[in-house]
């Protein structure tokens, strides 16, 4: 199929940010729409006569001049054209024809995974898989990307099934060869090293990413969200005067180096380092894992420290295991400032006074505001799916966040699937995004990209306490 596609340069690359009312979900093309650009190598405008040659090159076309010998320049098929110089001194259209360029790419269509894992049996997220379509379905109805149309396949299984996730791993890959993968992918489980290392395919998460995956996926694993331990790194200097001269206690069960990362740079503010506890018993042993943490509790009391710092996750674990040691007066940093997710492992975040998390503004506010173009993505869910988000006055931190995060995702696929061009691959899709600079991403200011930050987002980090009668992290 022969389409026309005009030149330009990608969207947003000379751009020092959007402004913050404008989102790519809420309007699929605008993130990286070719326009013309101007013939540079065309004669000054006195020169009217002169027009370039259809190739694009700046050579006089034979009929630019009436001389009256009749003679018409011949056609590349043998046939005779009209010149290229149009009355009105406009560059002519290029065409271009689309081919199949990468796995995944056809000449009329690209092929995308959609991978979710379904973690209800633990918070309340909502339909995460069916989100996808009405936003496909947008950015098709407005032409799609570069004149192909986009096709999902979608996978979805149970957060406690190992088996189906790598199966859905495979499905994607090899039966159905898709371009690149979006999906709600629990980082350092494993799965995402299928796509990423084996497959060498693309994923656009919208979960927190571990060091461990980020290393093995040499560029082709990012996320939407603010980096979770990033956030912590960031909060943390915030707080940096109230730990010069004080103990602290580093927690948390990563294995990724993240412990070793937070003590220099605490030691840095002039803090002493009395204890780093690696958690070795995960969540698939409730009964262990609360008598190991109980153990940790005992020791931490005996060193007194100052500050407990939580390097990962929801602190659930060891807020309850404080709790029953009666220690809830303690000073706790920790990134996650997810109510619904501490909530359903059972944490009572209001015995906690001094509990500070680091991470966004979260979605309500955002919501509340109007802000980034999440009503404008969550108008087009809404109207395909009837899952009424950001309409409810009840706390859906939950459910909008995780839509929030989908809107995002598509937004980050548009706009460098547009900049890469017509010449679709990975490394151009990649590349693209290396060199678009700032571009529209729903949920935050804007989105970036480069081979040092996988986290796409550029929300700025921030300290929350929790507030029980809003139920919510508040700004502190």
């Amino acid at each position: 199929m022969v389409v026309v596609v005009l030149l330009a340069a990608a969207c947003g690359g000379d751009s020092d940010g959007p402004s913050s009312e404008s989102a790519g979900a809420g309007e699929p093309t605008a993130a990286s729409e070719p326009t013309a650009a101007p013939d540079r190598d065309s004669a000054d405008a006195e020169d009217a006569g002169d027009s370039a040659a259809t190739d694009g090159g700046s050579e006089e076309s034979d009929a630019a001049t009436n001389d009256g010998s009749g003679e018409a320049s011949d056609s590349a098929d043998g046939g005779s054209e009209e010149s290229d110089t149009a009355q009105g001194g406009e560059d002519d259209e290029v065409v271009v024809e689309l081919t199949a360029t990468a796995r995944g790419v056809t000449a009329d269509t690209i092929t995308l995974g959609v991978a979710i894992t379904d973690v209800t049996v633990f918070a309340q997220v909502g339909d995460i898989l069916a989100r996808y379509q009405p936003l496909v379905d947008a950015t098709n109805a407005a032409g799609g990307i570069n004149g192909r149309q986009v096709e999902i396949i979608t996978e979805q299984w149970s957060i406690l099934d190992e088996v189906a996730y790598e199966a859905a791993c495979v499905v994607l890959n090899e039966d159905h060869e898709v371009f690149l993968v979006l999906g709600f992918l629990i980082s350092g489980w494993g799965n995402l090293l299928c796509y990423v290392d084996i497959y060498e395919t693309i994923v656009i998460n919208t979960a927190d990413l571990a060091l461990e995956d980020v290393d093995a996926s040499q560029g082709r694993l990012m996320t939407t969200r603010p980096y979770q331990f990033g956030s912590l790194l960031a909060g943390l200097e915030l707080l940096k005067p109230e730990f010069d001269g004080a103990k602290v206690i580093i927690y948390g069960g990563s294995t990724d180096g993240r412990h070793e990362v937070a003590a220099e740079l605490l030691r840095g503010f002039g803090a002493e380092i009395v204890e780093i506890t690696q958690q070795q018993i995960g969540g698939e042993d409730l009964i262990a894992a609360e008598a190991e943490i109980d153990i940790s509790v005992e020791r931490w009391r005996t060193l007194g420290p100052d500050w407990i710092v939580n390097v990962d996750g929801a602190v659930a674990g060891s807020l309850n295991g404080l709790e029953r040691a009666g220690l809830t007066d303690w000073n706790i940093v920790t990134p996650a400032n997810d109510v619904a997710t501490n909530i359903a492992l059972g944490a009572d975040l209001s015995l906690f006074p001094n509990l500070i998390a680091t991470g966004e503004p979260g979605v309500d506010e955002l919501i509340a505001e109007g802000l980034y173009g999440i009503p404008e993505c969550f108008e087009i869910i809404n109207k395909a799916t009837g899952q009424g988000l950001g309409t409810s006055t009840e706390g859906e931190d939950a459910e909008s966040g995780t839509a929030m995060e989908v809107c995002a995702a598509w937004d980050i696929f548009v706009a460098l699937a547009t900049a890469a061009g017509p010449e679709l691959t990975p490394e151009s899709f990649l590349q693209a995004g290396y060199d678009l600079g700032h571009f529209p991403m729903t949920g935050s200011p804007s989105g970036s990209l480069t081979p040092d930050k996988p986290w796409v987002s550029n929300a700025q980090p921030a300290l929350f306490v929790y507030d029980a009668e809003l139920d919510a992290f508040v700004p502190r």
